[in-house]
């Protein structure tokens, strides 16, 4: 009979600034996981709105928070990642939340093979409306198709690959996800819903958006596949500009 893979903990981080409306909902979603080998690091950015004080009701089931300042949410990442001891590194942040089976959803699913796995998140309209969006492995080089708060990843692809980008405000984890393509890992896709994304507050800047993930493509792509995913992207950000009547359509980006 074939072995289960059974990982030893998983390390759970959430990057957080000036969150005192959401970060309560992202930290139970974290602490009533169905899994319980866990280890939870909070990074705040020095919060002054509350967020410090929520976050002091959970402390005894926070193995590990800090607060001070930071260059942004990469730079948390990476505080975050440095701290982890677990094999497998998840990041949610505070204005998102886990499915609470999201962790043991994803750990069953794995092998002694894996090295990264990714999963589908749900968007919660302002009015609440749901729409389910997958993570599409395949579509990688044209933008950020991989849902990064359904990822987790091995704590040595980390340390193999190096740090986020703390140059890039949105695109950081696309930016990631290409470098680990790059260093040959494949990313196995689990068809299930990991995480809930707000569509409330997310970033509006699509032309930054855009000049980021171009600055990522040029980066890490060359020839044929940068001229194809440079054409998709210039596509993409007309549709955007000119059809934006479903806020399910416009661009996710993470917020801290």
């Amino acid at each position: 009979m074939e072995q289960i893979y059974k990982p030893q903990k998983v390390t759970i981080i959430t990057v957080v600034y000036n969150a005192v409306n959401t970060i309560e909902g992202t930290i139970q979603s974290v602490i009533n996981q169905t899994y319980k080998n866990l280890e939870y690091i909070i990074v705040d950015g020095g919060s002054t709105d509350g967020t410090l004080q929520v976050i002091e009701k959970y402390r005894s089931r926070i193995d590990r928070c800090i607060s001070e300042p930071d260059k942004g949410i990469g730079d948390g990442f990476n505080k975050g990642i440095s701290m982890a001891g677990g094999e497998w590194i998840g990041m949610i942040n505070a204005d998102d939340w886990y499915a609470e089976d999201a962790v043991e959803n994803m750990m069953h699913k794995i092998s002694k093979d894996d090295y990264v796995c990714c999963g589908n998140i749900r968007l919660i309209g302002g009015n609440g409306t749901e729409r389910d969006k997958k993570s599409k492995v395949g579509w990688l080089n044209f933008g950020m198709y991989v849902m990064h708060p359904s990822c987790f990843v091995r704590r040595s692809v980390y340390r193999h690959v190096g740090n986020y980008d703390i140059g890039l405000r949105i695109a950081m984890d696309f930016d990631m996800f290409l470098r680990i393509k790059r260093f040959g890992y494949s990313i196995k896709y689990i068809d299930k819903v990991i995480a809930y994304m707000r569509t409330d507050g997310v970033s509006n800047d699509t032309v930054k958006m855009h000049r980021e993930e171009l600055k990522v493509m040029r980066r890490h792509l060359n020839g044929f596949n940068y001229m194809l995913s440079y054409l998709f992207n210039y596509l993409n950000r007309l549709r955007w500009r000119f059809f934006y009547k479903d806020p399910f359509r416009k661009p996710m980006t993470l917020q801290a």
